[in-house]
C-alpha cells in the first residue's frame, strides 16, 4: 500500500511541477481523433494526452468549456508520461490526465508491470510496508472501465487510474460534488479517453 501511495505522490507533483509553453486554443478545441494512436502503434510512439478529448466532451461531462490546454511530458523509470492539464474557468474545475508508456532504452518497463506492482502486490512479498497505515485511504475497485480500474481518493479529491492492454492513465477532476460525482465523471471521461487508444 506504501508502494501505491509512493507512486501517488510522484504522479501529483508531475502534474503540478511546471508545464511547457501552452498549445493554442483554437488548436486544442476540437482536436482530430485521428492523430490519436491506434493499438498498432508501436510503444515508442508517444501520445498525445491532449488529442485524446475535445472541447465538446468535456464540456459536456464538466459542464464548462475549455479555455486552454498545457501539455508537458517526462521520461522516468522506464516509463514515459505525457500530461495535459486542460484548463478549465476555473482551476477547481479543471482536468488532468496523464497517459503512462513504456519509454525507449535499456531500462524500459512496461506499465502493466507498475500496475500490478501497485494494486495487485504478491501477497508472499508483502511485507509490513503494504499494508496500510492508519487513516490511508485504500483504492477502490471501479467496474467496466478499460482492463481494469480504480478510483484512488484524496482529501482534496482523487485520480480515476484505468488501464488498456499495456497503457496506464489517471484522470483527476475537478469542480463541485461529492466523491461519487467525481467518479462518474472521471469515469465518463476514462471511457472517452480509451476509445482512443
Amino acid at each position: 500500500m506504501r508502494r501505491f501511495f509512493t507512486l501517488l505522490a510522484c504522479c501529483l507533483i508531475f502534474a503540478f511541477s511546471g508545464c511547457s509553453k501552452p498549445a493554442a486554443v483554437e488548436s486544442t478545441r476540437n482536436p482530430q481523433p485521428s492523430n490519436a494512436p491506434g493499438a498498432g502503434q508501436s510503444p515508442a510512439s508517444v501520445i498525445d494526452a491532449c488529442s485524446l478529448l475535445t472541447s465538446k466532451e468535456i464540456e459536456a461531462i464538466q459542464g464548462v468549456p475549455l479555455k486552454d490546454t498545457k501539455p508537458s511530458a517526462s521520461s522516468q523509470g522506464g516509463l514515459t508520461l505525457s500530461q495535459c492539464y486542460f484548463l478549465l474557468p476555473t482551476a477547481a474545475e479543471s482536468i488532468v490526465l496523464v497517459v503512462t508508456q513504456r519509454a525507449n532504452g535499456a531500462d524500459a518497463r512496461d506499465p502493466k508491470q507498475l500496475w500490478k506492482e501497485t494494486f495487485h502486490p504478491e501477497k508472499e512479498k508483502a511485507g509490513p510496508d503494504s499494508k496500510s497505515e492508519g487513516n490511508t485511504p485504500t483504492p477502490e475497485e471501479i467496474a467496466d472501465v478499460g482492463d481494469e480500474a480504480f478510483w484512488a481518493p484524496l482529501g482534496f479529491g482523487g485520480s480515476l487510474y484505468a488501464l488498456k492492454g499495456n497503457i496506464q492513465i489517471r484522470i483527476s477532476v475537478g469542480g463541485p460534488g461529492d466523491q461519487a460525482a467525481k467518479i462518474q465523471k472521471s469515469k465518463a471521461l476514462a471511457e472517452v479517453v480509451l476509445k482512443r487508444l
